[in-house]
């Protein structure tokens, strides 16, 4: 006995195996955009994995340190289109355009190779006028296309008000200093039903500002391939097959604050003719750094879509997409640190399409979705073998009239997060409450909502499918342990399911009821919520944020967006009349401007509220 107890001495005090402790071989900065930061630290070692790197970040003249998101294990061997290195990998929110910040990564690892490394990142800043600008007047059609074929870098051609009928063409490029910029508030480019391209740009750093494109099949259509920085803001696009098209392998444009209206009419889904109209495609872009921002896109097949293979660090949030033939968005095919915030999808076929991501990770936060007629969460594969790994799935609210989850696919999903969401179908429920028929590695569903309780398929494991009569009998079986059946009324507005999708629903309000259960009953997640009185509360939106606005900005508000984390700090708000919306905030926010201190106090009241309230049941 002596023996074996002095062995089991020497086995606990032995050193950890070498291949358990991790090394950092690299920190590589993705793309910048205007709000968020992407970073990937490529790694060897911690063959056990259970090292973890942490993320605080604050300004880079000082102040307060915040967390943000820990660094997402990627797994390399779940991949089999791209070769993808062994990292941790992960995105920081919140930030202001233009500006630096330190970023502290600190290595927690039991096996040793415990570290902290500092780090600078500097978001993109907002597009710019140039800095040398040549004002150019146009007046007529043919004195637009002489300026096109003319244009220079700082040149900004002014249109007239008026219709400028036909097609047009701008292959030059601007600079970063000084781009092409093409403007006319009152002007309309009218393809006159034509199988073109209303407006054709194959050069780079080209502003397309404050028009109307409209009546052909593609309204604006960016070609030439690498080409980067390109903006169209304050545009509307209408009477198009296709809104706004893509090149190869094109970077960091800005596509943000425009209206772009397709030719699809709800209830008409893809499930009803053959999905001929699938392609049809509101805002497609191609590659990494992009960001697709506040539009109002309606009536395509695909209204907002990445068409890289492998693309890195962009952006879609704000956005207002509403009666979709298809996807209400693709982020299909993207590597890592891709992020879907803040978007509201209404009387969409299927929501948010993940077909696949390659190690991610992929980030859907606190999106809204009303009257989804299918899927709502679509992590599917391309051709049944190339499948999606590294989603995490946080603060989203459904409401649907069928199926409050719906996933039908035979493949695998691996290493996905879903929590702190809410997912409301009809009453009583369509059969299953939840219908996620996938097979599962290393997923993980807690802290979630659901109503009404019945039926639920949370995937197969070890083909087994995992299927429960109710919420408290897949909770016994140690699924959704923190998971709750959300009590009524849910919504403080009192919105419910359609009795079928084909209804044209008006989009809802998504606060939630005072006195439901599903207030505070979230999971604390650094850099996406914070730890305050009660919790965080599930689904998209948390009491004492501010209202989410969906949409175009007004000129001049482009610096004021949706945040993903405004509990901890200052939360953003639209910067009063006459401040400059690019000022940092005191936090170093997304927004611009410090808090109103009459906000401030309304936060406190609603959670000191939120306390009393809870201290009392």
């Amino acid at each position: 006995m002596r023996r074996l107890v002095l062995a089991a001495i020497v086995l606990a005090a032995a050193p950890a195996r070498a291949e358990d402790a991790l090394t950092i071989l690299e920190v590589k900065l993705d793309r910048p955009t205007l709000h968020t930061a992407g970073i990937q630290v490529l790694i060897s070692g911690d063959d056990n994995r259970n090292a973890q790197i942490r993320v605080r970040w604050r300004p880079a003249e000082g102040g307060t340190f915040h967390d943000g998101p820990p660094l997402f294990r990627v797994r390399p061997e779940t991949v089999t289109a791209r070769s993808v290195p062994a990292q941790l990998a992960g995105s920081i929110f919140d930030l202001a355009p233009g500006h630096t910040y330190e970023v502290e990564l600190t290595v927690d690892d039991p096996d040793g190779g415990s570290e902290t490394r500092t780090i600078t990142v500097t978001t993109r800043a907002l597009p710019a006028p140039p800095i040398s600008p040549h004002p150019v007047a146009v007046t007529t059609a043919d004195e637009l296309r002489v300026a096109l074929a003319a244009a220079q870098p700082g040149d900004v051609l002014e249109l007239a008000a008026g219709t400028y009928a036909g097609s047009f063409a701008l292959g030059a490029s601007g600079t970063t200093d000084n781009p092409i910029v093409i403007r006319g508030a009152a002007a309309i480019l009218d393809g006159e039903n034509c199988d073109c391209n209303v407006l054709e740009i194959s050069g780079s750093f080209v502003h397309v500002e404050q028009l109307t494109v409209k009546n052909a099949v593609r309204g604006i259509r960016f070609l030439g391939t690498g080409t980067t920085a390109n903006v169209v803001s304050h545009v509307t696009i209408e009477n198009v097959v296709h809104g706004i098209g893509s090149g190869v392998d094109q970077t960091d444009f800005t596509l943000c604050d425009n209206i772009v209206r397709g030719r699809l009419q709800w209830p008409l889904i893809s499930t009803d003719d053959g999905a001929i109209h699938n392609d049809d495609q509101g805002i497609r872009v191609d590659g990494s750094g992009h960001v697709v921002c506040h539009n109002d896109i309606s009536g395509f097949g695909d209204p907002m879509i990445n068409f890289a293979e492998g693309g890195r660090a962009y952006d879609f949030y704000g956005n207002d997409i509403h009666e979709i033939y298809g996807d209400g968005t693709e982020l299909d095919r993207a590597e890592g640190n891709v992020r879907l915030w803040g978007n509201r999808f209404t009387n969409v076929f299927t929501a948010i399409s993940l077909q696949p991501i390659y190690g991610g990770p992929a980030y859907v936060l606190r999106n809204v979705a009303l009257n989804v007629a299918d899927e709502q969460l679509k992590l599917k594969s391309v051709g049944g073998t190339d499948e999606p790994s590294g989603v995490l799935i946080y603060h989203n609210s459904f409401v649907s009239p069928k199926l409050a989850l719906n996933l039908q696919t035979p493949i695998t999903q691996h290493a996905f997060v879903l929590n702190n969401n809410l997912f409301v179908g009809p009453t009583p429920p369509g059969g299953r409450v939840v219908d996620w028929t996938a097979a599962d590695d290393g997923g993980e569903w807690d802290y979630n909502g659901y109503a009404p309780d019945g039926g639920f398929w949370f995937g197969t494991v070890a083909g087994t499918p995992r299927i429960f009569d109710s919420l408290a009998a897949a909770q016994a079986a140690g699924l959704e342990v923190h998971g709750k059946i959300a009590s009524a009324p849910i919504f403080r507005s009192g919105g419910a399911p359609p009795a079928s999708y084909t209804e044209l629903v008006t989009p809802m309000q998504f606060d939630l009821d005072m006195a439901t259960n599903v207030r505070d009953a979230g999971r604390v997640l650094p850099g996406i919520n914070s730890a305050d009185l009660g919790g965080p509360d599930l689904g998209a939106e948390e009491l004492g944020c501010p209202s989410t606005s969906y949409g175009p900005r007004a000129v001049g508000r482009e610096a004021f967006t949706i945040p993903v984390d405004c509990t901890f700090r200052d939360a953003p708000q639209p910067p009063p009349e006459g401040l400059d919306p690019t000022a940092p905030s005191s936090g170093g926010g997304c927004c611009g401007t410090s808090r109103d201190p009459r906000g401030t106090l309304v936060l406190v009241l609603l959670l000191v509220l939120r306390y009393v309230r809870q201290r009392a049941s």
